[in-house]
């Protein structure tokens, strides 16, 4: 058998969390409110944390519930500016959390990933907030080439193909007089 019919045949629990977090990750650039994207993003961390856990990846499991943490944190505090702030503690947390756990271009790329994604999440705009989680991708992607999160993967390249397209819809919604191709 081949990895992938592996993977699906006879998942580990491992990848049967990333099968979940592929779910979530799969369907959230679909909805067009904010707070709905940042709901299903929760349970896309918690359960991609849950996978990296079991595969002993701890930086990629830390830097997701950190994310997680700071996604709760942005629902939260909706409109209020000041307690948006505190978001900005959260990409200092992945940091340092990366550094502590660091285990050299796996870390490297999940620190990365994780704070673009939370830079994204800070964003009341919908279409900033799509622009910049959609940069955090080929590192997400690089990430799980490497420790070998097949499910995680799949949902960042699914994911990415469908948050383009939502992106392009909403800019054109906006920027109606721009050509379009």
């Amino acid at each position: 058998m081949t990895i992938i019919t592996e993977t699906i045949l006879a998942p580990t629990a491992a990848q049967a969390f990333g099968f979940a977090g592929l779910a979530a990750q799969m369907v959230w650039p679909l909805f067009r409110k904010r707070k709905a994207m940042l709901s299903v993003q929760l349970s896309a961390s918690c359960t991609y944390a849950a996978s990296y856990v079991l595969m002993g990846q701890s930086t990629a499991a830390a830097v997701c519930l950190t994310g997680a943490t700071q996604n709760v944190i942005t629902m939260l505090a909706g409109d209020h500016k000041w307690l948006s702030r505190i978001s900005y503690v959260f990409l200092l947390i992945a940091v340092t959390v990366g550094i502590m756990t660091y285990a050299g271009l796996p870390s490297i790329l999940a620190v990365t990933a994780s704070c673009l994604n939370m830079i994204g999440r800070m964003q009341s705009d919908v279409l900033r907030m799509r622009g910049v989680q959609l940069s955090a991708s080929p590192f997400g992607a690089t990430h799980d080439v490497i420790v070998g999160a097949w499910p995680a993967l799949a949902g960042a390249v699914v994911a990415f193909s469908i948050a383009i397209t939502a992106f392009r819809r909403e800019w054109h919604h906006r920027h109606p007089q721009v050509a379009r191709p």
